[in-house]
């Protein structure tokens, strides 16, 4: 992974075979990222999505074990106790430009992941526990 950081934003670029998620969280472990909006482009080799079962209040997750186009990325970096939380959502396509959707778990890097972290300065952005919806939602 390198990066680069402008005093307010943050690029990344992971390599191929690279964890999105696990390397996400060390970062902003690394860098006291305080909370921050997500957005990324480039391309997977495998993905692991979510969906979100309300009614149950629990996650479906099918794995995509192929090379995958990464069309967007969408998410935010917050944190429960002493632990950052990446969550994002993202859309990919295959090679017959059929897309597929949801909460991504993990993702393995293909040729590149190209990542924009914008920064929240304001007190830390925490989460905890909704007893409706069973989901870790954003305290604000």
């Amino acid at each position: 992974m390198k990066h680069q950081y402008d005093g307010f934003n943050w690029m990344i670029r992971l390599q191929k075979g690279e964890s999105l998620v696990e390397n996400l969280i060390k970062f902003a472990r690394q860098e006291n990222i305080r909370g921050g909006w997500i957005s990324g482009i480039g391309g997977a080799l495998s993905v692991e999505l979510a969906f979100y079962d309300l009614p149950a209040k629990s996650y479906k997750i099918k794995e995509f074990d192929k090379l995958l186009e990464i069309t967007s990325l969408q998410g935010n970096i917050a944190w429960v106790d002493k632990d950052p939380v990446v969550h994002i959502h993202g859309t990919f396509s295959d090679a017959n430009m059929q897309s597929i959707g949801g909460h991504v778990k993990e993702l393995r890097v293909g040729g590149t992941c190209e990542i924009f972290i914008h920064n929240w300065f304001h007190d830390k952005l925490t989460r905890s526990i909704d007893d409706v919806t069973g989901l870790t939602l954003l305290d604000l």
